[in-house]
């Protein structure tokens, strides 16, 4: 197949995301599978094409999503008037792909969801009062005028939305952002779950697999130190698990962001709420990736207790660890662990029913030697480069099958 990504965000682009991340995995993936793949990305300041992982980059320089989703449009064509593509990917995200497939309708486009805006900016905001709502309202009444609500979502005016219509195939990492874009957007029964490929570095995988804590006992949040990634919830949760367990130790890895307190950040804020248990944390920071390997090291639980996540990394590496992991059940976590079998789930915003979880690891109610080898076996057995190749090979062949015999009628 001629394999054509479009995506603003790319290791050698736009870098940073969890979009570039897997861009950067699926196409080498792909090539590596004998296919011929061409990568289109935003740069800041280039505009260039050359060769990589056995594919081709060709960067378009751009400032914004905006942007690129305009300029990519020719540097596109000419490659396809050249070699047709059999089959576009492209992320609901940014809607990158928007104008190539408005230009060019007959090639199939499968549109991989990542996290679309409208989910992100619920996630990232608070509710709003309804004060806020009646302010909003009487002063558009006083200036006479008609305004749509700010807390409505206007499905219809999103690029997005528009690109995911378009689409000819659809998939999802998680069964719960299926579940969430099908309620919002429709298409039921149409996405794929199809996940993300995972190849752990040596580093996770040279790690001696958890042991049952003999003095001391780690347990770490790796992540940014913000109310979304459920730190909140694991803070509350500390001062019960304390009261159980002696020697326990809860680091942090991660930047702090802001807190609920105004001046402090979540770092400042915690150690505050905390101020009775300061033994028992450690915060490291920010911490380049090629170093969480180390820090992971004499950890014995991760904790990740996101309000919602899609398809967090840091758990597919804490399990490739051989870690114990507790994750929340209403996101992708809930479709990597098995509950009691390779790690334990938990409900998100329930520091209660969290404490509770950490206290009965701690007092051996589960065998966390078991859950760390049969964690770290779930990642190698389920989210390999062969698996996934194949899964997306097959689903690339029954969207381009599709798109042909409906344009044959």
């Amino acid at each position: 197949m001629h394999i054509g990504y479009i995506s603003y965000e790319h290791p050698l682009g736009i870098a940073g995301g969890g979009i570039g991340t897997y861009l950067g995995q699926i196409a080498r993936l792909m090539a590596a599978r004998g296919h011929e793949v061409q990568v289109f990305t935003g740069h800041p300041q280039f505009s260039d094409s050359f060769e990589h992982d056995g594919y081709s980059v060709h960067r378009v320089q751009a400032q914004s999503v905006q942007e690129f989703r305009e300029k990519v449009v020719a540097p596109f064509a000419r490659r396809h008037l050249t070699n047709e593509f059999d089959i576009l990917e492209s992320g609901e995200f940014g809607a990158d792909a928007f104008f190539v497939k408005k230009q060019f309708p007959a090639i199939p486009l499968t549109v991989k969801l990542h996290t679309p805006t409208f989910l992100v900016t619920r996630l990232n905001s608070n509710p709003f009062s309804n004060v806020q709502k009646a302010i909003f309202l009487l002063k558009c009444l006083r200036k006479g005028i008609i305004q749509k609500p700010f807390w409505i979502y206007e499905k219809k005016a999103d690029p997005e939305y528009q690109l995911f219509q378009m689409a000819d195939s659809l998939s999802s990492p998680s069964n719960s952002l299926k579940g969430i874009v099908e309620k919002e957007w429709g298409r039921k029964g149409e996405i794929e779950v199809l996940p993300l490929p995972f190849e752990p570095s040596a580093a996770f995988l040279s790690m001696p697999s958890v042991k049952k804590p003999q003095d001391k006992t780690v347990i770490c949040f790796v992540g940014k130190l913000e109310v979304r990634k459920g730190v909140l919830s694991l803070m509350k949760a500390i001062p019960e698990v304390v009261k159980h367990a002696e020697n326990v130790v809860f680091r942090f890895i991660g930047e702090p962001l802001p807190s609920p307190r105004k001046g402090l950040n979540m770092q400042e804020y915690i150690s505050s709420e905390l101020a009775d248990f300061p033994g028992c944390l450690q915060f490291m920071g920010k911490q380049p990736a090629a170093k969480i390997p180390e820090l992971l090291a004499d950890v014995h639980i991760c904790v990740f207790p996101s309000l919602w996540e899609n398809f967090p990394n840091v758990c597919l590496e804490a399990m490739a660890a051989g870690k114990l992991v507790i994750g929340t059940d209403n996101g992708g976590m809930g479709d990597m662990i098995s509950h009691g079998k390779n790690g334990l789930l938990v409900a998100p915003n329930s520091p209660d029913k969290l404490a509770r979880l950490l206290t009965d690891v701690l007092q051996d109610v589960y065998d966390i030697e078991t859950i760390g080898r049969e964690a770290r076996q779930r990642i190698l057995s389920t989210y390999n480069h062969e698996s996934i190749g194949k899964l997306t090979e097959n689903f690339y062949q029954k969207t381009i099958r599709k798109t042909t015999a409906i344009s044959v009628l």
